[in-house]
């Protein structure tokens, strides 16, 4: 098992590689988003955490995080990439699906997530869950690729011989859920390929 991971860990640094080759530092991206998204109370949600960016971006910034991935797979990398980062101590994951998080109302002083729009099957499902589980006050975190950010995407399938599949789930249909459920709108920002939108769950 560790022996695939390290493998895992291999194939998600020369993609990070790849990336850069095409002009896009996925490092600088989130800590962008971080930047954006301050200040931000502990404990932190990290919602689809993939290879775990966001949650060890949190985790450097002196948060308590805890991360949930419908994948058993990218959670596993996930925690070894912590680990190796030295933030393994204030990251739980959690494999679960985000339609159903498994924390009780209230939990969050903010719930993020970065570059999951695109993946769900259920957009509003989840926003729910999102609020749910934060507390009166806090923030919710909302970064997907830019029109920009999906083009490079694309390239880079491209230049692999594959294609970015992209769901129905947007940042405009996030934002205008969020707005209709009554959150407050606290900054939206735009660089390194993302777009960054924060709300405020009202107090």
């Amino acid at each position: 098992m560790r022996d695939e991971l390290v493998q895992a860990r291999e194939r998600y640094l020369h993609r990070m590689a790849v990336y850069r080759s095409f002009g896009y530092d996925r490092l600088m991206a989130v800590r962008f988003i971080v930047d954006r998204a301050e200040p931000l109370s502990e404990p932190a949600l990290d919602v689809g955490t993939g290879k775990g960016l966001l949650a060890i971006e949190l985790a450097r910034r002196g948060l308590n995080v805890a991360s949930v991935d419908v994948s058993d797979e990218e959670q596993h990398l996930a925690a070894l990439n912590a680990e190796l980062e030295g933030v393994a101590d204030r990251i739980a994951f959690h494999t679960a699906d985000a339609r159903s998080i498994p924390f009780p109302d209230a939990t969050f002083g903010c719930a993020a997530t970065m570059d999951a729009l695109h993946h769900l099957a259920e957009g509003p499902a989840v926003f729910l869950e999102m609020v749910r589980v934060v507390k009166p006050g806090g923030r919710i975190v909302v970064a997907e690729f830019s029109a920009e950010g999906f083009a490079l995407v694309e390239r880079v399938h491209q230049s692999e011989g594959r294609h970015h599949e992209r769901g129905a789930v947007t940042m405009e249909a996030a934002r205008e859920w969020f707005l209709g459920r009554g959150l407050r709108l606290e900054t939206t920002s735009d660089g390194h390929l993302h777009t960054v939108v924060v709300f405020s769950r009202a107090v």
